[in-house]
């Protein structure tokens, strides 16, 4: 492992020559409008909770290796609240001017922010890289680690600090108080472990991809340094595209293959009891207490990030880069269509007035859905997604996890309709992402076999996709009788 580290040491310091930092280092621009950068590292800072909380720590710590992991996991956890912390105090708010769905934008379709968000993506797909070995685990995290401590936070530490000396304004995530509250972490644990031929070959692998992974963050943060710290002009969201209109679904499909009945059989018999939970029910007989555009207006915030979020895991989780065979162009085109839909989430936001009742800047966005114990299952779910999608690169699996998930998705936007058409019957405005008018047609791919693998595999998605739903239901059931929003 000693041998590792050391490779992973000297290719951290070849980083260390990047432009971004040069910029850092120089007087051309004043010291606060240095960090102005926080921006672009808003995913990776509040996303990175996840990432310990779902991907890195172990569930039941079997060994020591397990537990030096977990170990640092925990402090690592908090530093999101320190982002935050500096985000308000750098006046963020003020300076992007962004609302609730501005942030929405920032986070989930911002161009200039795609490839940061693309990497994230990466982050919660590590346990699979890994197949759970915390020899790889330590040797992939500690990438990270060594880029986050021994090159971004030393430079910009150096800023931060300079800043504190001359106006007394100090930082929490940018600052020293960041790097002194590292622990040791685990390498005590892992440097006298002696690695074998094909453990080293692969710690070397995932090493250099995660190697990459920071080099492309480096880039897309001076990218924005460039578009929008020295011009001085903040990201704005784009205007919305058309929305898209109905696919029916095309006639003539393949008989469903005898192995894929119990797999269909499965599917119907959660998607029937997911119909009967009573978060439906309280939609359809909620009474006159609760008009319709207000039950909207409580609970649609729960689901932001995942409609909007879907487009980064699709591209990244889903899709093939390059697809060669039926299946896996079936997949992409599956994936573009229900990704297109996020727009139509966004517009119908707005027509709800979302932003003017929420009263939410950039800085209350980021801490509701990234901190807020409301938001925890959602997040989870986008995680074990994510490593569901990653972790079983066969088509068919993922066309039955994309199946799972736009059944539930269905049976959500036909208890949407409910209150959907009674606001439109009454002539307040038009929802056609709610009113379930952006459905996206299924491939036919039932006709083909599965093994008895693929069998157990997608049986098991099925019912981890209806549980999280299940859950997610429970939470925005309460959110909606308790007004927690507080929805006027």
């Amino acid at each position: 492992m000693k041998d590792i580290l050391n490779y992973v040491e000297e290719k951290v310091a070849a980083l260390d020559d990047h432009p971004l930092f040069g910029w850092l280092a120089s007087d051309e621009t004043p010291l606060k409008e240095r960090l102005m950068i926080l921006p672009t590292v808003a995913t990776v800072a509040m996303g990175f909770r996840d990432v310990n909380k779902w991907v890195l720590r172990y569930p039941n710590a079997a060994n020591d290796l397990e537990r030096g992991i977990n170990i640092h996991t925990f402090e690592d956890q908090t530093h999101s609240r320190l982002f935050l912390e500096d985000w308000r105090r750098l006046g963020l708010d003020r300076r992007l001017g962004w609302d609730a769905s501005d942030t929405l934008w920032w986070l989930f379709q911002a161009e200039v922010n795609e490839v940061i968000r693309d990497k994230c993506l990466y982050f919660l797909s590590i346990a699979a890289a890994d197949g759970g070995d915390p020899l790889l685990r330590f040797a992939h995290a500690e990438v990270g680690e060594l880029c986050a401590r021994e090159l971004f936070f030393k430079h910009i530490s150096a800023v931060a600090g300079q800043l504190a000396e001359r106006t007394g304004l100090t930082m929490l995530y940018f600052g020293a108080h960041h790097i002194e509250a590292e622990g040791e972490g685990a390498e005590g644990v892992f440097e006298s472990v002696v690695l074998d031929d094909a453990h080293r070959e692969r710690a070397r692998e995932l090493a250099d991809v995660m190697i990459g992974v920071f080099s492309e963050i480096l880039d897309a943060i001076h990218g924005y340094v460039l578009k929008h710290v020295v011009t001085g002009i903040p990201p704005r969201p784009r205007a919305l595209e058309p929305v898209a209109h109905a696919v029916s679904v095309p006639a003539g499909r393949s008989a469903v293959h005898p192995t894929q009945e119990p797999l269909a059989e499965l599917l119907r018999e959660r998607r029937d009891r997911h119909a009967t939970h009573p978060f439906y029910t309280w939609i359809r007989h909620r009474g006159d207490r609760v008009p319709a555009i207000k039950a909207l207006q409580r609970f649609l915030p729960l689901w932001a990030m995942d409609v909007m979020g879907y487009a980064d895991v699709g591209r990244n989780a889903f899709r093939y880069a390059a697809p060669s065979t039926g299946l896996e162009h079936a997949v992409n085109d599956w994936v573009a269509g229900l990704t297109a839909r996020a727009d139509g989430f966004l517009r119908d936001w707005k027509a709800l007035d979302l932003d003017e009742l929420l009263g939410w800047d950039a800085g209350d966005t980021l801490e509701f859905y990234y901190l807020s114990r409301t938001m925890d299952v959602h997040r989870h779910h986008r995680v074990v997604l994510t490593q569901l999608a990653t972790g079983h690169p066969d088509p068919m699996s993922r066309l039955w996890l994309t199946k799972a998930l736009s059944t539930a998705t269905d049976v959500f936007l036909a208890g949407t309709a409910v209150l959907a058409s009674e606001v439109e019957a009454a002539g307040e405005l038009r929802l056609d992402y709610l009113s379930g008018r952006s459905a996206v047609a299924a491939p036919d791919f039932l006709g083909e076999p599965v093994t008895p693998d693929q069998h157990d595999v997608v049986a098991g998605m099925i019912e981890t996709v209806f549980g999280f739903l299940d859950r997610q239901l429970d939470l925005s059931l309460d959110v909606a009788l308790s007004n927690e929003l507080r929805i006027p």
